[in-house]
């Protein structure tokens, strides 16, 4: 495991996929809500994106079954695509 620090600007996003071997504890998947249970592998999602309740950014650490991910980054890829 690698302890690499991502600096960012108070007023710029980002985020970071992490994937998990085997989970320690059991999660739940921010997409469909169904729990990880322990001793699986998940990805973890971390990063700062921008606040609609104040100004500034808010962080943000959600788990993911594998499948979930992919299919809200098919998602979120092909609504870009429509919006041109």
């Amino acid at each position: 495991m690698s302890n690499k620090s991502y600096k960012t600007k108070s007023r710029d996003g980002f985020n970071k996929e992490r994937n998990i071997k085997k989970s320690r504890k059991v999660h739940e998947c921010c997409h469909c809500h169904k729990t990880i249970p322990t001793k699986t592998s998940y990805v973890r999602t971390v990063g700062v994106c921008e606040s609609m309740r104040h100004n500034g950014n808010d962080f943000f650490s959600n788990a993911w079954h594998p499948a979930c991910l992919a299919d809200h980054q098919g998602y979120v890829a092909d609504s870009l695509r429509r919006q041109g």
